[in-house]
């Protein structure tokens, strides 16, 4: 128990106040009215395009080999805060002492923030140096046997839109302003926000990396979108699941290291892109080597009576992994988990993280990954010392557990589970314990 009260007492000191604010994904806009932020005073921006000539990108095509650890990557995410903090070394050590092979860290943030010494020339706007050195962090890490999975996030961006206001998602009669859902958005249409993409891809490649991660690789979510205006989409008619594709075909294309990407946990739980948000397993898993479904159960609350999650939520999670599974049965599996208490509370404990790893290997995943942006991972520490190394080691060792293992009936593994609708209260429950 020693580890666990190191990581409670550390990891919250070394987190920046802003991730401190919640344990969920955070959202910020740094533009309010006193703000002083650079761009935010001009609350009109021009709609003229800057001219661009896309680049010629390589071609290593679609076949990107993810090696053994890889495969069965046991990880957390660690913010570059952290990792400017403590070092790449501290981090590697404290991985192998909690059993976990691997490392998510951000390369770009959830603000947009790039976090290393980046020479992209749109980086330099925005760049953010936690990271001295990219490659010897790297080096260290693989040092120490850790697998290094670099975080980017896509097209959410709270920082680029106001150096450069013609590459972001607009909104107002007049597409005038900047929209914000919670954040801001770049294009997905624009061919210079995708090359841009590419381009830090391609040189955290260079630095060792051995996978790049995409998250927020969707559009964004609500009803404000039926509002917004992106003005390089001109007259690109292709459906928002088909757009996201081929960005992930040309970063294939690009790179020769393995992708994947995140998705959230409903896209599991549904057939095809319901809500529209680009985000189709079966589409994406065409371009990506593995899949990250976000199996969170603060995201699960709409599925229990007066939204209070209970223990019936392991059943939810091994569903959704065990459909995930069987939409792409040929890449690697590898689930976000959650590592913080929100709206589990009451059972929050050693038990709840081991549950979690249980049904996802029962459900066929290859590996795991644990998500707490405030870095506050003490509890899934010490359950993982309680698991053990040999336990740890033997995940994913069957790949064909989802086979020998379904969820019950309620579980369908095509159509949409609940109808797609709300269930109605205490649904999930009944239905979980009649197969447990």
């Amino acid at each position: 128990m020693k580890i666990h009260a190191f990581v409670c007492a550390t990891l919250v000191l070394a987190t920046p106040a802003a991730a401190r604010a919640g344990s969920g994904k955070y959202h910020h806009s740094p533009c309010k009215q006193w703000s002083r932020t650079p761009g935010c005073a001009k609350k009109a921006h021009s709609r003229e395009l800057q001219a661009y000539t896309p680049r010629k990108l390589p071609d290593h095509g679609l076949e990107d080999k993810v090696s053994a650890l890889g495969r069965q990557a046991r990880g957390f995410y660690v913010t570059a805060y952290w990792i400017a903090r403590k070092g790449a070394k501290q981090t590697a050590l404290m991985m192998k002492k909690a059993h976990m092979n691997a490392v998510v860290i951000d390369v770009k943030d959830d603000f947009g923030h790039v976090t290393y010494a980046s020479k992209v020339p749109l980086a330099k706007k925005v760049v953010q140096p936690y990271i001295k050195d990219a490659a010897a962090m790297v080096k260290t890490f693989h040092d120490h046997g850790i697998y290094v999975i670099a975080r980017l996030v896509a097209f959410k961006d709270s920082r680029l839109p106001y150096q450069r206001p013609d590459l972001a998602v607009r909104i107002g009669p007049r597409a005038e302003r900047l929209f914000s859902a919670g954040a801001n958005w770049l294009d997905h249409y624009s061919p210079e926000v995708q090359d841009y993409l590419i381009d830090l891809a391609l040189e955290l490649e260079a630095h060792g990396v051995d996978e790049i991660q995409l998250d927020y690789i969707r559009f964004p979510k609500g009803n404000v979108t039926n509002w917004a205006t992106w003005l390089h989409a001109e007259n690109d008619k292709r459906d928002r699941s088909t757009l996201i594709g081929a960005f992930l075909e040309r970063m294939d294309r690009a790179l020769k290291i393995p992708m994947s990407v995140d998705v959230f946990g409903l896209t599991t739980l549904v057939d095809g892109d319901p809500r529209t948000l680009g985000q189709t397993i079966e589409t994406m898993a065409k371009y990506v080597e593995a899949v990250s479904p976000m199996m969170y159960a603060n995201g699960m609350r709409t599925y229990f009576k007066n939204d209070t999650v209970t223990e019936h939520v392991y059943s939810i999670i091994q569903c959704g992994l065990w459909r995930a599974r069987q939409k792409a049965p040929t890449i690697v599996l590898r689930p976000f988990l959650q590592a913080y208490p929100d709206s589990v509370e009451k059972f929050f404990s050693t038990s709840f993280i081991k549950r979690q790893i249980e049904v996802s290997e029962r459900a066929g995943s290859d590996g795991f990954l644990f998500w707490n942006a405030g870095m506050r991972n003490g509890v899934a520490y010490a359950a993982l010392q309680q698991l053990g190394p040999k336990r740890l080691e033997a995940f994913g060792a069957n790949p064909d557990q989802y086979k020998e293992n379904p969820p019950g009936g309620w579980c369908p593994g095509k159509g949409t589970v609940f109808g797609g609708e709300r269930p109605r209260p205490g649904k999930v429950a009944r239905r979980a314990a009649a197969d447990e």
